[in-house]
């Protein structure tokens, strides 16, 4: 390479180092979530939803941010005179929703579910409110883009706010297919 071509590609690669790889190469389209049922606010309440194709948490109801693609609404049970807070997904736009693939008793097997789960598979029925979340079941969602998600429900937590409310935390991996097609990639 001679000298000019050297000192062209430093600066270039220098700025692709500077833009960071979002720019690039866009959100991320897996992660771990955590989303919880946790309302905010005093005369309008509020709770912070996801939305995958930024990979950003989003207030809901909020007119000045995107609408989330998920939300944890909590299902309130009476058990035995005990109020119980259980996750329940949601999907605001109200159109398309959540399937429910696979259920299990240990996270060593939903983990190994999931990781398998490489396709949607034909004749899920979808529902834009879920049924209970529990811990180690495997979601897939399709948003209201049409876009799939396959969901790895790790962790569930039931907290309690500073006034006294219950709320549910659901702690997620996720996989976003951002291109509509059933396959996710690897």
């Amino acid at each position: 390479m001679n000298r000019r071509g050297g000192m062209l590609a430093v600066p270039v690669l220098l700025l692709i180092l500077a833009g960071g790889c979002e720019r690039w190469f866009g959100p991320e389209k897996s992660g771990e979530i955590q989303l919880s049922s946790q309302l905010f606010g005093s005369e309008s309440y509020y709770l912070f939803g996801f939305g995958y194709e930024q990979a950003e948490y989003y207030r809901y109801p909020y007119q000045g941010e995107p609408v989330p693609d998920i939300i944890n609404e909590a299902y309130r049970m009476i058990e035995g005179g005990e109020v119980k807070v259980l996750p329940g997904f949601n999907i605001p736009a109200q159109v398309n929703g959540f399937a429910l693939v696979g259920e299990f008793t240990t996270l060593a097997e939903a983990r190994s579910f999931y990781d398998d789960y490489k396709a949607v598979e034909q004749g899920l029925q979808f529902e834009t409110v879920s049924d209970t979340v529990e811990l180690f079941q495997v979601w897939i969602q399709q948003t209201s883009l049409g876009n799939y998600v396959k969901l790895l429900v790790k962790d569930i937590n039931t907290l309690q706010g500073e006034s006294g409310d219950l709320y549910s935390e659901v702690v997620m991996d996720y996989v976003y297919q951002s291109d509509g097609t059933p396959e996710f990639p690897d």
